[in-house]
C-alpha cells in the first residue's frame, strides 16, 4: 500500500508539472466530470439549465416531483453511466420518474439522487469541442420508442446530422469547457420543439468517433492540430 501511494504520488507531481497539451488534463478532466460543478458553470456562463434538485431527503424529492410532475421529472446519476462490479460494467441510463417509483422514495435517503424536469424534445444535441472548434450534431432520439429518454439505448439506428448552432450559444459553449480547463469535451444538449437549447451534461472524455464514422466530421484532425501546435 505505501508503496502504491507514492507511485501514485509520483506520477500525479510529474502530470503537475509537464509543460505540454493536454486533451486533458487528469485533475481538469475530474473536476469537469461532477455534475454539480458542470450545472454551476453552464448557469455561469448563460446556458440554459433544466430545474434540477441533488436531495437524499424523501420528502423533499416527493414534493420535487409533484411539483414539476406536469413537465415530467427524470433521474440521473451524479457519477458515470457505468456503474463496476469487478471487472464487470453495467450501464445506467437516464429514466423517468413514474407515480408507481414515488412510492419507494424512501430509498433516496440512502444516497444523493439528482432529479430534473423532463425537457421535451426536438432533437437533442451531442456538441464535441476541440479547443476552439465546435462540432455539433443532431440526435434524432425521438424517431425510436427505446431512445426518447436517452438517446445511448438506440445510438446506431438514429439519424445523426450536423447541426447549425446559433452563434451566441456556440460562444457560451466555448466559454463553458474553457472555464472547466479543457481542451476537449463532449456536451449533451436538448433543442427543444419552441426553439430553446437546454444543457444537460458535458462528459471531458467523451466518444467521437462513431460521430466521425456516421457524419464525416474532422474531429479527429482538429485534435492532431490541437496536439501539435494549440492549446486553451
Amino acid at each position: 500500500m505505501f508503496a502504491e501511494q507514492e507511485a501514485k504520488s509520483t506520477i500525479m507531481g510529474l502530470w503537475e508539472i509537464l509543460d505540454c497539451v493536454w486533451v486533458n488534463h487528469p485533475e481538469r478532466n475530474r473536476v469537469a466530470e461532477l455534475k454539480i460543478k458542470q450545472l454551476m458553470v453552464a448557469n455561469e456562463v448563460g446556458l440554459e439549465i433544466p430545474k434540477t434538485i441533488i436531495t437524499n431527503d424523501p420528502e423533499e424529492a416527493e414534493i420535487f416531483f409533484r411539483k414539476t410532475k406536469s413537465e415530467g421529472v427524470i433521474i440521473k446519476r451524479l457519477g458515470g453511466g457505468i456503474v463496476l462490479d469487478g471487472n464487470q460494467g453495467s450501464a445506467i441510463y437516464t429514466s423517468l420518474v413514474s407515480e408507481a417509483d414515488i412510492n419507494d422514495i424512501g430509498r433516496v435517503r440512502y444516497t444523493p439522487t439528482l432529479f430534473q424536469e423532463y425537457i421535451q424534445k426536438d432533437v437533442e444535441l451531442r456538441i464535441t469541442v476541440v479547443g476552439n472548434k465546435v462540432f455539433p450534431i443532431e440526435i434524432h432520439s425521438q424517431k425510436s420508442e427505446r431512445a426518447k429518454f436517452d438517446w445511448r439505448r438506440d445510438t446506431l439506428n438514429l439519424l445523426h446530422r450536423e447541426h447549425l448552432l446559433p452563434e451566441d450559444v456556440k460562444q457560451k459553449i466555448i466559454n463553458f469547457v474553457h472555464k472547466l480547463g479543457l481542451n476537449f469535451g463532449a456536451i449533451d444538449m436538448i433543442l427543444t420543439p419552441n426553439g430553446r437549447y437546454v444543457f444537460l451534461e458535458i462528459n471531458p472524455n467523451g466518444q467521437w468517433g462513431w460521430i466521425e464514422d456516421l457524419t464525416g466530421l474532422p474531429i479527429s484532425d482538429s485534435i492532431i492540430n490541437l496536439l501539435v501546435g494549440r492549446r486553451v
